[in-house]
């Protein structure tokens, strides 16, 4: 069995700017060092992957979301006023013209700076501007305050509600998740779309 490999997106794997932030696309061996150190840290852990304990390289490799810039992407969210990168934003495209947003902020500095919300809009505009997107799509456990003011910020819709759809991977208690989404026609006639902060 022959396996072709599709080439790499160059028109959605690109190098973009918000009013703050430079957005840089992530190769897989980037995208590996960048994340790696992250292995370790609780809340990224289960904020990203819903694990309770440190990984190993080779797990963390295996299931963070690493890039191949055909269907996974991944940009390194670089502060303009320091020059380092403070996280990553991936977006994943899924079938039926829809995509998923995972964000990361490493640093703690900027939690709470409106990181999520500035980038993930500039995001958004890009790969419904230059893909066939028509839907951006997102979950959250319900008592993660923070994503949910960030879908409600943006605009998304509440389309859901997952009663004790995970377990609490410490605990072993029942977690809710809450469903977003976003359709293009919607976005693309905010404001936010135009680069302009939430409200």
């Amino acid at each position: 069995m022959k396996i072709v490999l599709k080439p790499a997106n160059r028109q959605l794997a690109q190098r973009l700017e918000t009013e703050r932030y430079i957005l840089e696309p992530l190769g897989i061996a980037s995208a590996i060092r960048l994340m790696l150190p992250w292995r370790s840290d609780p809340e990224i852990l289960m904020g990203v992957l819903h694990a309770p304990a440190p990984m190993s390289a080779l797990e963390w490799i295996r299931r963070a979301p690493v890039p191949n810039n055909v269907d996974r992407f991944a940009f390194a969210i670089v502060p303009k006023s320091i020059g380092v990168p403070i996280g990553m934003h991936a977006v994943r495209m899924l079938a039926e013209r829809r995509a998923r947003n995972t964000v990361a902020i490493a640093n703690r500095d900027w939690w709470g700076a409106g990181v999520v919300l500035e980038v993930r809009a500039r995001l958004m505009t890009h790969f419904f501007t230059h893909s066939d997107v028509e839907r951006f799509v997102g979950s959250c456990n319900a008592r993660n305050s923070a994503s949910v003011f960030n879908y409600r910020r943006l605009g998304y819709d509440h389309v859901g509600t997952r009663l004790c759809a995970q377990r609490n991977p410490l605990t072993g208690g029942p977690i809710d998740v809450l469903d977003f989404e976003m359709e293009k026609d919607r976005w693309l006639a905010s404001p936010l779309a135009q680069g302009r902060r939430a409200p």
